[in-house]
């Protein structure tokens, strides 16, 4: 970053010249720019669910935090650094990763929590309650390319996930392909693009992520019990938004999946991964799954989904649990049967749907068959949903999905063989809806009698080659690949 202080004819021409050598005229066009209308940054993200590659050290270092005391050892190894800013950040509570080396401070990096300033773009960001900002990775020139940073970066990963955070973001310049390389190797991704144009005094701050990602400050949304919690809390059970027909519709779709694809195992036990249409809903087939006398048990992220399904169960031959399928609490191999009824096409990032994928795929046994259903990105009428959902007109987060070929493709990288795939509930979701709707409010008794044998009709759809193109939920069977 060029300081006006120091603009000089000479030394604008010698930095012009030394930024053309070494970075190219794009990355001098950016600098031009970000000294007069326009600065951005390439957003970028560390999962810290994820698995770490390990990290060869070359020289034997010893990892810590720097303390107030150590400001002045700080200052000296960071050229530039001003000790009463170094003071300000750690009264702040921001932590600093250090490397020593002989007892010789050889690597740096910051942390924030809550609130972190990004001085190139002069604005303060807010993070969620389990987002970290990682910034100002500092190693000393001498002891470059053996391998501290990388080690130093996951030390940090480490300590931030066993204290129950979710990622880490930070910043980097798109024309700085060290600094890139550097994150991507490490395990980060880039999700997104924050900056500002200004002319004269007025400023736009802009903060753009890539569709499914979340900007800093925001929680995720689906992968959440607050979230769905909320969800339960806003509907009704008497005033439910799926009409009792559409409920029955969607219910026998489901249990006439699983009897064409092998039906009920005698000897169990079998996982239901959500509980939403148990605790409230019209839909519910969990306790016809139940009543063939193998152990079955209901799970849902949400305690209060839950408690409320229990709580409908009169015959109480199910078991229900609090559990996320990203992290399923059960043993390698627990189940004969896994049904997945729209339980994954509720997360904002594709690592959490592929990652329950292998959750699912690890607790089926090795006779055991999986029957999953999503939302089907091929349906006609998907656009129209996600749109409905952009503009708060569903009931709940509409999330990533596939379709059938990306299905099949994802079930196969998690280590299952795919034994059929279809499409079911062949009607769009908000016609339908509306539909149903508009002829209960008439009250005409023969306009509510045709409505439903055009929809019970338009189930045969399924035999045709366009079931991809009408049907609702995309769904496939499948089993452990031996």
């Amino acid at each position: 970053m060029w300081s006006k202080s120091r603009w000089t004819a000479s030394g604008v021409a010698r930095r012009t010249a030394e930024v053309l050598r070494d970075e190219g005229p794009r990355s001098l066009w950016f600098k031009i720019l970000g000294e007069t209308v326009y600065r951005r940054a390439l957003l970028m993200e560390r999962r810290l669910d994820e698995p770490v590659a390990e990290v060869t050290l070359r020289l034997p270092v010893a990892m810590g935090l720097l303390g107030l005391s150590d400001v002045a050892e700080y200052a000296a190894f960071r050229p530039g650094a001003d000790p009463c800013e170094v003071h300000r950040r750690l009264e702040a509570n921001h932590a600093c990763f250090v490397a020593r080396h002989n007892d010789r401070l050889v690597a740096a990096c910051w942390a924030a929590i809550r609130q972190a300033r990004i001085d190139y773009l002069a604005r303060e960001i807010r993070l969620a309650p389990d987002e970290v900002y990682a910034y100002e990775v500092f190693t000393s020139p001498a002891f470059r390319g053996n391998g501290i940073a990388p080690a130093l970066e996951l030390h940090v990963v480490r300590h931030f996930r066993q204290a129950g955070y979710r990622r880490i973001v930070e910043i980097v310049m798109p024309e700085n392909k060290p600094a890139y390389r550097f994150a991507c190797k490490i395990g980060a991704r880039p999700f997104g693009l924050m900056g500002y144009v200004k002319f004269g005094r007025w400023q736009r701050d802009f903060c753009r992520v890539a569709r499914g990602a979340q900007p800093p400050g925001e929680p995720p949304i689906a992968h959440d019990s607050t979230y769905w919690d909320g969800v339960i809390g806003r509907l009704d059970a008497k005033a439910h938004y799926l009409d009792p027909f559409l409920g029955e519709l969607k219910r026998q779709a489901h249990l006439a999946l699983i009897e064409r694809w092998g039906g009920i195992p005698a000897g169990g036990p079998l996982l239901k991964t959500d509980l939403f249409e148990e605790a409230l809903g019209p839909d519910a087939f969990l306790g016809d799954m139940s009543s063939r006398g193998a152990m079955t048990i209901g799970m849902d992220i949400s305690a209060l989904i839950s408690h409320h399904a229990r709580q409908r169960d009169t015959n109480r031959q199910a078991r229900y649990l609090v559990a996320d399928v990203c992290h399923l609490p059960f043993a390698s191999g627990a189940f004969a049967l896994v049904v997945s009824p729209s339980t994954l096409d509720h997360f904002t990032d594709a690592s959490d749907l592929r990652r329950s994928l292998r959750e699912l795929a690890r607790v089926l046994n090795t006779q055991g068959q999986l029957v999953i259903t999503l939302d089907n990105r091929q349906n006609i009428f998907d656009p129209l949903l996600r749109l409905a959902a952009g503009l708060g007109r569903a009931p709940y987060y509409i999330g990533r999905s596939y379709s059938v070929h990306e299905l099949r493709a994802e079930l196969e990288a998690a280590g299952l063989a795919v034994l059929d795939t279809t499409a079911i509930l062949h009607n769009p979701r908000l016609v339908a809806t509306a539909a149903v709707r508009i002829a209960n409010r008439l009250g005409w008794q023969p306009l509510v009698s045709l409505v439903h044998r055009a929809l019970r009709a338009a189930q045969r759809l399924e035999g045709t080659r366009w079931r991809y193109r009408t049907g609702s939920f995309v769904a496939a069977r499948a089993v452990r690949r031996r």
